[in-house]
């Protein structure tokens, strides 16, 4: 048994190690864009929606359903929400986005690449390129930050700076010069502009039909990251406010899937030969552990019988004791005691100290409903026996004593 103890102290001791040593280990963060609301990680959407969800006033939904399917549904004003890397490359998901916005409804694009279709359509141009994001060698070798500012006054907001890294900013929007009067005829509205290309666009609506086509290219802001990198929460705050009178639905169908299973630690290990023998391996022995240590290592325990209950035997022993031997003062001394506990225990009322006889016989008077006076006369006079330890009592009054003390515990 002494083995057994050490053992398991051992295993303790290991586990709370690892325990300090994995919490003192640094996080590693996935840095792959997903925009997916279940992810997390910096580049996922767990944060941002939760904040749209507390913050539009019409209402805020997640959902995978495609443009096309969204787009069936004429009848419905909203706004529909795109956030991923890129968007909008086929000629359906095109016509499904100029639909939703001619039926009423205010589509946000954010999007690094949205497909050729918005020159001919809209009249912008793509100027950069969506890049592998490594965000964390950047800021180390590099921890300038280009800038972002806030042009737009129709929303009632004045311009505004906001410094971003770089390669949040790596697309922008140019404005080729045939393709003017396609802007001016869809009263395109630049909201925002960065530094990184020649102050291009990075966010432009235009009104089509009876709705609004928002364009943005820094969808990366708008991400757990975003949300939290210093203070450029106020951009996607300023951009959602466009669709404030409206209810947002986002929809996901353009994130990558991302299968949470493989993404487990578990399915890392089971993928490494090394690690998955070394799993087994653990499991076997733990196995065996429980295996051999469940086993019985003592006598079977005899039954005992159960010891009966002799109290009450006892106390009429004791009681008949101090009878024959006529200790009548003793015998209410013990039944003092037991009052005086018993009223302690129930009701919280000391009758053993005399400086609290102001609170707590008038309140034991109430609990009774016995005049305080008679309440009073009984306690003095059963404390004054007690305290007077050459006292004598006949039968009568030992008996007398006794009931009065039943009879107060009865009643409270």
């Amino acid at each position: 048994m002494k083995l057994n103890r050490w053992f398991i102290v051992g295993i303790l001791i290991f586990l709370v190690l690892m325990f300090l040593v994995e919490l003192r280990l640094p996080k590693n963060f996935s840095w792959t864009p997903t925009f997916r609301h279940a992810d997390k990680e910096p580049f996922g959407a767990c944060l941002f929606d939760s904040l749209m969800e507390r913050t539009m006033p019409m209402g805020y939904s997640i959902t995978d359903s495609s443009l096309y399917q969204l787009a069936k549904d004429s009848l419905t004003r909203r706004a529909i929400l795109v956030v991923a890397d890129a968007a909008i490359e086929s000629e359906q998901d095109a016509k499904s986005v100029l639909t939703l916005a001619d039926n009423g409804s205010h589509v946000i694009l954010a999007a690094h690449m949205l497909g050729s279709w918005i020159e001919d359509t809209l009249g912008i141009r793509h100027q950069g390129y969506s890049q592998t994001i490594n965000l964390q060698r950047f800021v180390k070798y590099n921890r300038q930050r280009d800038t972002l500012v806030w042009v737009d006054r129709s929303m009632g907001y004045q311009p505004r700076t906001f410094a971003v890294f770089g390669p949040l900013l790596s697309v922008d929007y140019t404005f080729p010069e045939e393709k003017k009067s396609k802007r001016d005829s869809l009263h395109a509205c630049v909201l925002a502009e960065s530094s990184y290309y020649d102050e291009a666009a990075v966010a432009i609506t235009f009104q089509w039909g009876k709705g609004y086509i928002t364009c943005c290219s820094v969808p990366l802001l708008l991400t757990n990251y975003g949300i939290v990198d210093q203070d450029n929460a106020g951009f996607s705050l300023r951009l959602m406010s466009l669709v404030k009178d409206l209810p947002v639905v986002r929809t996901q169908c353009f994130c990558p899937s991302v299968d949470a299973t493989e993404q487990s630690p578990l399915r890392y290990l089971i993928s490494q030969p090394p690690l998955r023998w070394a799993l087994y391996v653990a499991m076997l022995g733990a196995l065996s552990f429980i295996f051999l240590g469940g086993r019985r290592r003592q006598r079977v325990i005899p039954i005992v019988k159960r010891p009966e209950n002799n109290s009450l035997e006892f106390i009429h022993l004791v009681g008949t004791l101090y009878y024959h031997s006529k200790e009548r003062r003793s015998l209410v001394v013990r039944k003092w005691t037991y009052f005086a506990e018993e009223l302690r225990r129930t009701v919280h009322i000391d009758v053993t100290d005399v400086s609290e006889d102001d609170v707590s016989l008038p309140a034991l008077a109430r609990l009774t409903g016995v005049d305080e006076t008679e309440v009073r006369k009984q306690i003095l006079s059963i404390r004054q026996l007690v305290a007077d330890e050459d006292a004598e009592i006949t039968k009568k009054q030992m008996k007398q004593y006794i009931d009065q003390m039943n009879w107060i515990i009865k009643n409270i």
